[in-house]
Formats: C-alpha cells, sequence, structure tokens
C-alpha cells in the first residue's frame, strides 16, 4: 500500500487529505482533515506562525482519521501571480529518420523553459500540448516514433517566486516533507473533467472563496491556466457592506437566501437580517440580494473574459462549454447565471475518480484536494513502469514541473492534455 496525501491551503480553509493506493492500483480516500485558514489571504502567506498552526490543525485531523503517521504532502499551488504561455520550437534530429527518445523532448522543454523565465517568478510545470513529426501534425506521443525533425509547443505555467516560497516554507515548519507540487487549477480540472470534455474544448473554473482559477482544454491539451484574486469571499464582503451585518451573518444569508441571478427573483420576496446596530430585525429585498452578488460575478467573470481574449481564446471552440466548480460553484443559480453570461453549456463539477469517503469528497469544494491526489497517483502509477536515468536525476531539479517533466510525459499525454 502507497499512500499520498495532498494539501490544499486556500482563503477560507485548509484540507488535508490522504489516499491509498491499494494492490490493484485503485485510490481510496481514507482520511481528510479540515481548519479554518488563518494567516492566508489569495495564496499569500500573511502570518507565518497562524498559517502552520492552520496546516497543522488538518494534518492532525486527517492523521486521526486515516490511522497513520503522515510525513509527505502533494502542495497545490495558486495565486494572484500565477500565469501561462505556450512556447514553440523545433529540434532537428538527423538527416535520416531515428526513433524518437526522452532526450529529444527534454530539448524542447528545456529551451521552452530559458525562454519563459521572469525574475522574481518560479517555472511549476512545463508540459507538451501537441507535436509535429517531420510534417505529420496531431501527434500526441512521439516517443518511440521515427522522425528526423520533431517540433513541441509547450504550456509552460509559473507563480510568483516569493508567494512559492513562502507556502513552501509554511508546510516545511509544520514539519512535513513536500512530495510534489501542482498547479491548483490543473487539480481541479484533474478531479473533474472527462477526457471528452477535454478533447471537445473546455473551461474549468475553479470558484473558491479568495481565488478563482481557470484552466482551458483544447483539443485535449492545457491552452491557457490563470488565476483571479477575486473569489466567494468577496461576494461576502459585498453583502455584508450592503446589509450592514457582519461577514459571518453575511455568509449565511448568501448560502442561504443568495441567488445569482437578478431577474428570476420575485419583486416581493423578502428576507429578515439584523443589522449592526439595529436591536430588531429588518426585512430586505431578495432581489436587491441577487443584485449584489450578480454585479461581483460580472466583474469577476469580466476579468476572466479579459484573460481569455489575451491568450485568443475563441469560445466557440470550446463545445463542451464550462464546467465551474470549487466551493462558491454551490452558490444557487449559478449554472444559470454562466450559461447566460458565457452563451455555453455548464454543469457544475464534483470531483471524480476515487473510492471511500464519497459522500464527503464528492463535493465542488474538494475539487483540488482530490485532483492533487489524482494527479499524484498518475505519476506513482507511471514510476513503477520505469524511466530513464535523465528522468530519474531531473527529478530534484524544481525549475521543472513539480516532481521532474520527464517522470510525467507519458501520464500527461495520455490523461491530463
Amino acid at each position: 500500500m502507497r499512500l499520498i496525501t495532498a494539501l490544499d491551503i486556500g482563503t477560507s480553509k485548509v484540507v488535508a487529505l490522504v489516499g491509498e493506493v491499494d494492490s490493484y492500483g485503485d485510490l481510496h480516500i481514507i482520511g481528510i482533515g479540515e481548519t479554518q485558514s488563518k494567516g492566508i489571504d489569495r495564496g499569500y502567506v500573511t502570518r507565518l506562525d497562524l498559517a502552520v498552526n492552520s496546516v497543522l490543525g488538518a494534518i492532525k485531523e486527517a492523521q486521526e482519521m486515516a490511522g497513520v503517521k503522515l510525513a509527505t504532502v502533494v502542495l497545490g499551488i495558486s495565486g494572484p501571480t500565477l500565469k501561462s504561455q505556450n512556447e514553440k520550437d523545433t529540434v532537428s534530429i538527423s538527416s535520416q529518420p531515428v526513433e524518437i527518445d526522452y532526450s529529444h523532448i527534454e530539448r524542447l522543454i528545456d529551451r521552452a523553459v530559458m525562454r519563459s523565465r521572469e525574475e522574481g517568478y518560479e517555472i511549476l510545470s512545463a508540459v507538451p500540448r501537441k507535436f509535429i513529426l517531420d510534417e505529420q501534425e496531431g501527434v500526441i506521443d512521439p516517443l518511440g516514433l521515427l522522425g528526423s525533425r520533431i517540433s513541441a509547443e509547450v504550456h509552460v505555467a509559473k507563480v510568483g517566486a516569493s508567494l512559492l516560497k513562502n507556502a513552501e516554507k509554511v508546510v516545511l515548519n509544520s514539519g512535513m516533507e513536500i512530495g510534489g507540487k501542482f498547479i491548483s487549477p490543473l487539480a481541479s480540472a484533474e478531479a473533474v473533467l472527462t477526457l471528452e470534455e477535454k478533447e471537445e474544448g473546455v473551461i474549468a473554473i475553479d470558484l473558491g472563496a479568495g481565488l478563482t482559477d481557470f484552466v482551458v482544454f483544447s483539443e485535449g491539451s492545457v491552452l491557457v491556466t490563470g488565476c483571479i484574486p477575486m473569489g466567494g469571499l468577496n461576494i461576502t464582503k459585498d453583502i455584508a457592506h450592503f446589509m450592514k451585518v457582519n461577514s459571518e451573518q453575511a455568509e449565511r444569508i448568501k448560502i442561504e437566501n443568495g441567488y445569482a441571478l437578478v431577474d428570476v427573483i420575485n419583486e416581493g420576496d423578502r428576507i429578515k437580517i439584523k443589522p449592526r446596530g439595529e436591536e430588531k430585525e429588518v426585512t430586505v429585498s431578495k432581489k436587491q440580494l441577487a443584485e449584489v452578488i450578480q454585479i461581483r460575478l460580472e466583474e469577476i467573470m469580466e476579468r476572466l473574459t479579459e484573460l481569455l481574449n489575451l491568450h485568443g481564446v475563441d469560445l466557440n471552440t470550446l463545445h463542451a462549454g464550462i464546467v465551474v466548480t470549487g466551493g462558491s460553484a454551490k452558490l444557487a443559480g449559478m449554472k444559470e447565471f454562466l450559461e447566460r453570461y458565457f452563451d455555453l453549456p455548464v454543469r457544475v463539477g464534483y470531483p471524480m475518480g476515487v473510492i471511500g469517503l464519497k459522500e464527503k469528497v464528492q463535493d465542488p469544494s474538494y475539487a483540488t484536494s482530490v485532483g492533487l491526489i489524482k494527479l499524484a497517483h498518475k505519476n506513482l502509477a507511471f514510476d513503477k513502469k520505469g524511466m530513464s536515468q535523465r528522468a530519474q536525476e531531473r527529478k530534484s531539479d524544481n525549475t521543472l514541473s513539480l516532481s521532474g517533466i520527464m517522470a510525467k510525459l507519458r501520464a500527461f499525454f495520455k490523461d491530463i492534455m
């Protein structure tokens, strides 16, 4: 048996999820720990001791439920500094066709990484999204094929160095080792998307408390990865300001009475609240509440649309539409709001593909943590099949993808892209 522990450090909560891989290769969730997030704001560490205590609390709960001692975690990374780019390059191999091996692809990735380097940023992943072998386009996995020239487009994702290093410090100060790092939006997508959706073209949107992560898949591969520094907590703060209530009451109002579309709410629908400084409850319009929510959601989606336009994403080519997940995806009317805003089909994404504790983890708020375990599981399965010596050596190279890019190539070709 092999244990995999995912750690998702969010703005509102920290989740530690323990998975166990059985002798058949199936993944069982055996432990969950969840604590209120303190000392963390939209991926940034604002106070080290509070952040460490939050992680320790989640780890302790997960250990107690799983009945095991945890030492290593797979960490999800996101934040306002997360961004991506696609780099294209060509390598001439020989005058006559030869068998394509890891070294040829490594050269392409190395070049993409070198061109993507930026002061103040660290590259977290560099994944080939498509290949051209001589004149043959649409090659998914060139390893073992014959060719004299190979081209690749590599999707590179990077994040601010200080954000990353401080997140790592929180984990290390909690007594945990970091066994791998994955981009949070890719993890969420891994948990909720189907292969068919990736092939048809889809946007996975993870609406968290402080961040809205997103990833676009086109023709089965990652096209754009990004993050918007706004989320459900912004909606809660808007409600608190509008209704003159504290954040706890505003969150409860949002969950129990909030709706993401104004024009489906009846004019006469009202709710009771107790504003600050008032001795008695007063009634407010439910339609006005929906307006507050919709205005903020429109702002978030406007930011998303700007980023998609910046990367040249054509929404008309995304035939699978949108899959929205994360805790804020459960807000009433979210599906309908997104369908109307983008004029695309929308579904709410629930984590898939794990066994055990299904009633708990099959919730949009656990998409990132489930996805982290699934990605680590796929890398573990690949590692057991063996890899080149050079790929083994690169596992310690943090400038490339997480636990070593080459160790992931086949798994990413077949499962992520």
